[in-house]
């Protein structure tokens, strides 16, 4: 009898903490219908060619984007913050910036907040990533202003397709 009631307290327990369970990284890209953003994005303009790259690593625990703008270089891994619900992002480039931020939805766009920080600055901005597969990637760069509202029109819009 006390076999059987520690069983079916161990075989309780076992159910709500897997209810409990943190939602994966793959899991959100899931919901928030933005695993089409994975792969290989590009386009050329007068500036120079620029491409993006999102693939999944660590077994779809982080998300690593590597891009590159002109003669610029950078690589980014987002991931879940331990403990909460939040998608951070921490990138560096070639020219030593390093950036930290987070991803969310605002006005249903998924957005990336960040802040990067060289020798020479500190700088606040967003990418709001807009699209489709068939339609292509959008991503918007704003500035941030003050009161932490993005400020409008984009700074720079790139537009890119998907590459072959």
């Amino acid at each position: 009898m006390i076999a059987r009631t520690l069983i079916l307290g161990l075989l309780s327990c076992a159910i709500w903490v897997s209810a409990q369970a943190q939602t994966t990284l793959e899991d959100m890209v899931s919901q928030g219908n933005a695993g089409w953003m994975l792969g290989k994005w590009e386009t050329s303009s007068g500036d120079g060619h620029t491409s993006l790259n999102f693939a999944w690593d660590l077994d779809k625990k982080v998300i690593v984007l590597h891009g590159k703008i002109g003669d610029m270089e950078f690589k980014g891994y987002s991931a879940i913050e331990p403990g909460t619900s939040e998608v951070r992002y921490v990138g560096f480039d070639t020219r030593g910036t390093v950036t930290r931020g987070s991803w969310g939805m605002e006005s249903e766009e998924l957005t990336l907040r960040i802040e990067s920080k060289s020798e020479e600055r500190t700088t606040k901005m967003a990418a709001v990533f807009t699209g489709s597969a068939s339609d292509g990637l959008e991503v918007r760069l704003h500035a941030v202003n003050d009161s932490g509202a993005l400020a409008t029109p984009a700074r720079t819009t790139l537009k890119l397709k998907k590459a072959k």
